[in-house]
C-alpha cells in the first residue's frame, strides 16, 4: 500500500508535496526522478512551504536546475529567508557577504547572518562576532566576543577545525590571524577532536607554518579519519556484496561498520534483521539497531521509529513519534514535516525552536563543505500500514539506488524471532 503523503499531495498539501519531492530526488519509496522532484518541489513552494524554496534554491545552486538563472536561484533564496528558513538565512548572507553572485552589500549579510545567528545558527553567529571585530557591522568589541562565546559553547570539534584553518589560510574572505586560529583550534582540541589538536600542535610548532595541501594531508593521517576510512570502505564493500548476491559478506561488512558507529550501516542490519536477510528474522534485534542508529544521527532510523510510534499496529506513543519525526526533519528527512504536520499547524517553526535549543551544525549537514569553498548549507519510508517488504533486488535492506532506506518494516513488536 502506498505511503498516504503521495494522496495527500495529489490534494495539495504543501508538506506532502515537499515529502514526495524528497522521496523523488533521494528514491525513496520511488525511483529516483529529479524532473518529478523539482515539479513537486515547485507546487509546495507554491502552497507556501519555506523548506520548498529552501530546496528550489539548492538545486540551482548545486547545478540540478539552469546554474545561469541566478534570478530564479536568488527568488527562491530570500523567500526561504524571508520566511524564516535559518540554513537559507545563512546562505543569503554568504552570498551577500561574497558578492559572487548577488552583489556585495556587508550590511545585508550581516543582517542575515544576525538572523541566523539568534535562531542558533553556530557558523552564523561566528560571522557576526567577525563582522564586528573587523569593522564591518555596528557593535564594540565586547559585542564582537559575546558572539564568539556564543558560538564557542554552542558549536562542535568539526566547526571549530573549519573556523581554524579560514583563519590560518585566509580562506572564506575571513583575514589570515594565526592567534585566531590557535584559539578555534583550541576549543576543538579541549573536546579531544583530533584533528584540531594536531592543527593546534602544528601552528605552535617552531618548523614553520605548513601549507594548506600539507595540513590536509596531515589531517587525512588522522586516526580518527583512518577510522573514518576503514567504516566508510566497509560500508561501500556491504552493499556491493549485497548486490551482488553475497548476504553474508554484506552482513559482515555492515557489521564491521556498524560497530564502527556508522548509523547507515547500523540501519541496514536492522533491516536485515526485520527481513530476514541472512539472519532469522528479529524485530526485536532490528529495533534496538534503529535506536542505535537514530541516536548516531541517522534521518532514516528517527524517521522510521517516528511511524513506529505513530501507527495503530504498534503501541502508539504521540510523544516519542513527534520526537523522532523533528529529529528527522532536523536532519533533512523532508517527508517527516508532513507527519509532523498532523499533530501542529506549523512544523517547520517547530523543528526551528528544536533545533535552535540543540545549537547542532545541521547533519543535514555540515554547511561549509571544504570541497566546494562556498559555505552554502546543504541540507525509509512506511505506509499508514506499515507495508511489509519484499527482499532487496541488489540494494543495502530497504535501500534507495544508493542504496539506502525505500520502504519501512511492519511494524512487529511483539515478534522476538
Amino acid at each position: 500500500m502506498r505511503d498516504p503523503i503521495f494522496r495527500a499531495a495529489e490534494m495539495g498539501d504543501p508538506y506532502a508535496c515537499l515529502g514526495v519531492a524528497y522521496y523523488y530526488h533521494q528514491g525513496k519509496e520511488v525511483e529516483p526522478d529529479m524532473a518529478k522532484a523539482v515539479e513537486w518541489y515547485r507546487r509546495a513552494a507554491s502552497g507556501g512551504c519555506p523548506r520548498a524554496h529552501w530546496e528550489l534554491s539548492r538545486l540551482y545552486s548545486e547545478g540540478y536546475l539552469d546554474g545561469s538563472d541566478v534570478s530564479s536561484y536568488a527568488r527562491h533564496l530570500r523567500t526561504a529567508s524571508e520566511m524564516g528558513n535559518v540554513d537559507a538565512q545563512y546562505a543569503l548572507a554568504q552570498e551577500l557577504y561574497s558578492g559572487d553572485l548577488l552583489g556585495r552589500n556587508v550590511k545585508e549579510a550581516a543582517e542575515w547572518y544576525r538572523r541566523a545567528a539568534e535562531k542558533g545558527h553556530v557558523l552564523a553567529k561566528f560571522m557576526v562576532g567577525y563582522l564586528i571585530h573587523s569593522g564591518e557591522a555596528a557593535g564594540t568589541s565586547e559585542d564582537a566576543e559575546m558572539w564568539f562565546m556564543s558560538a564557542g559553547l554552542s558549536g562542535d570539534g568539526d566547526t571549530f577545525l573549519e573556523i581554524g584553518l579560514d583563519y590560518e589560510y585566509g580562506l572564506n574572505g575571513i583575514s589570515v590571524d594565526r592567534e585566531e586560529a590557535l584559539r578555534w583550534y583550541k576549543c576543538g582540541a579541549d573536546m579531544g577532536h583530533e584533528k584540531c589538536i594536531l592543527c593546534y600542535r602544528s601552528v605552535l610548532s617552531e618548523d614553520g607554518p605548513e601549507g594548506y595541501a600539507e595540513r590536509m594531508e596531515g589531517i587525512s593521517k588522522t586516526a580518527v579519519q583512518r577510522e573514518t576510512d576503514v567504516r566508510e570502505a566497509a560500508l561501500r564493500r556491504g552493499d556491493s556484496c549485497l548486490a551482488e548476491g553475497d548476504e553474508e559478506a554484506a552482513y559482515e561488512n555492515y557489521s564491521k561498520a556498524a560497530d564502527l558507529g556508522d548509523p547507515d550501516a547500523m540501519v541496514a542490519i536492522a533491516m536485515m534483521h526485520h527481513q530476514g536477510i541472512h539472519v532469522r528474522r528479529n524485530d526485536r534485534k532490528a529495533m534496538e539497531l534503529l535506536t542505535r542508529a537514530a541516536s548516531a544521527g541517522s534521518c532514516d532510523a528517527q524517521f522510521m521509529l517516528g511511524r513506529f510510534y505513530d501507527n495503530s499496529e504498534y503501541p502508539r506513543d504521540e510523544t516519542l513519534a513527534i520526537q523522532y519525526y523533528a529529529q528527522a526533519a532536523a536532519n533533512g528527512f523532508l517527508a517527516a514535516f508532513y507527519y509532523l504536520g498532523n499533530y501542529m499547524e506549523h512544523p517547520e517553526t517547530y523543528v526551528r525552536r528544536v533545533r535552535g535549543r540543540r545549537c547542532p551544525s545541521n547533519p543535514s549537514s555540515n554547511p561549509r563543505k571544504r570541497a566546494t569553498r562556498t559555505r552554502r548549507s546543504p541540507s525509509g519510508t512506511c505506509s499508514s500500514r506499515g507495508m511489509a517488504w519484499s527482499r532487496t533486488g541488489g540494494r543495502r535492506p530497504g535501500g534507495s539506488a544508493s542504496p539506502r532506506t525505500r520502504a519501512m518494516p511492519r511494524p512487529c513488536a511483539t515478534s522476538g524471532t
